[in-house]
Formats: structure tokens, sequence, C-alpha cells
């Protein structure tokens, strides 16, 4: 997300009411999406802070995450299916390279 440098990306075992959960944090220092959370930091000192607070939602809730399918105090990573980083959002090179290597259409029957 532009302008934060670090990063954490976390996956929940369930998607419930997480935007409820975290209202307080969402568009601040978090994002989420059913079961997809992440944390964004403007420094990685403030980062800390910020993870503490969504730790302590999560214990406050009972919510379990999936270690598996968790990267933390990282710049960039994959979220929603899109590469996130201090500079934006991108598409995933991945999901589009059948684009990239199509070839342009010749004749009208190309088309």
């Amino acid at each position: 997300m532009a302008g934060h440098e670090t990063l954490s990306f976390m996956d929940a075992y369930s998607g419930y009411n997480q935007n409820k959960m975290f209202a307080r944090q969402i568009g601040k220092n978090m994002e989420v999406y059913v079961d997809d959370m992440l944390t964004k930091s403007v420094t990685a000192d403030k980062h800390v802070d910020d993870l503490r607070e969504t730790f302590d939602v999560l214990t406050r809730y009972g919510m379990k995450l999936n270690p598996a399918k968790c990267v933390f105090g990282v710049p960039s990573s994959r979220f929603l299916g899109y590469q996130v980083h201090q500079r934006g959002i991108e598409v995933n090179p991945n999901k589009i390279q059948a684009l990239a290597k199509m070839v342009s259409p010749k004749t009208l029957k190309d088309v």
C-alpha cells in the first residue's frame, strides 16, 4: 500500500465479521477482505505496535491464523491476487503472462 514501508499478510482459518472486529484499524493500519488481512505501517518500528493492536483484536475474538499462509514484516507480497508494496498495488505478473505473450491479430479472421 502506497507509503507503507512494512507489511504483514495474514490468513484466518475463517472469515467472520472482520470488518466489524477491525473497524478502528481499517484504512489506518489494516485492510481486510473476508479471511485475508493486511497490516500496514509507515515504518518498521511502528509495525510492531500495529501488529500488537491486530493481535489484541484477534485474541479478543478468538480468531486463529493459518501460519502457512502468513508473512510478517516484509516490504512486498501478494494480497488478493495483486502484488502489494510501498509504491502501491500492481497486477501479479504471473496472472498476466498469457496476455503478455499473446500475438496481435494480423488478419480479420484472426480477430
